[in-house]
């Protein structure tokens, strides 16, 4: 029959050919939401539209703990650390608005804001660290720029 070679029969046989099958398939009907976020993402450029209400706060910190460390980049090489870490939390922008944040990661980050929001850094940066320790897959990313970040800041007394 024309279906020779799909059937569960080859694909259970391993080979490249189910394999290959179903990757082609896959490129034919691109997935509904994109994997990540684009490339040259920023907080600026970040589609924040879709964020739920109760995690609206956490962009505002964030927000602000950039705007408040921007005048500290003064050589170029801070500048360009400060366009990473915009990446970055762009990045987790981005991915609070698609959903892709567990929900308790989402629980720290608002931990780790409300501590921010009280200029609390010592408190914020241990949330920080127990994410480094418990979700570093996830997080990775956007933690390695909160950590700079909250450094600065605490530095700015």
């Amino acid at each position: 029959g024309a279906m020779h070679g799909y059937g569960p029969a080859a694909a259970a046989a391993g080979g490249m050919g189910g394999a290959a099958a179903a990757a082609q398939q896959q490129q034919q009907q691109p997935p509904q939401q994109p994997q990540g976020p684009p490339p040259h993402i920023t907080m600026a450029t970040a589609d924040v539209a879709q964020v739920p209400a109760d995690q609206k706060p956490i962009l505002g910190t964030l927000n602000n703990l950039y705007s408040a460390c921007m005048p500290l980049a003064n050589t170029p090489a801070r500048k360009r650390e400060m366009d990473d870490n915009g990446r970055r939390l762009g990045g987790l922008f981005w991915k609070l608005n698609a959903g892709q944040v567990s929900s308790h990661v989402v629980q720290k980050l608002l931990q780790m804001c409300a501590a921010l929001d009280a200029g609390n850094w010592p408190a914020a940066q241990h949330v920080q660290v127990e994410l480094t320790a418990s979700d570093w897959d996830e997080c990775g990313v956007w933690l390695t720029a909160l950590k700079r970040l909250i450094k600065i800041r605490q530095s700015m007394g």
